[in-house]
């Protein structure tokens, strides 16, 4: 009887051991390849970062103006804009 206690203990074991591998191999297929998703998905922002940072840079925004709207933009003397007052 404690022959049988004992092989039934160890395949047990051996079938919980199994069990558990699979699953933890399973998670790190998971888990690498969420980490190449998020490599992917950085390299994308940095990208939009670079490139936001190109086309708002003030002399870009100078030439897209000069090119687009050309003279439909004029400067105005700040002493000239007057406050306006909502409770009269």
């Amino acid at each position: 009887m404690k022959k049988y206690i004992i092989f039934f203990s160890i395949i047990s074991l051996i079938i919980t051991t199994s069990i558990v591998k699979s699953s933890t191999r399973q998670l790190e297929k998971n888990i690498f390849i969420l980490e190449e998703e998020v490599k992917i998905l950085e390299e994308k922002f940095n990208f939009l970062i670079l490139e936001n940072d190109y086309l708002t840079t003030p002399e870009r925004l100078i030439r897209l103006k000069e090119k687009i709207f050309k003279d439909q933009f004029f400067p105005i003397d700040p002493g000239d804009i007057k406050k306006i007052d909502n409770n009269e």
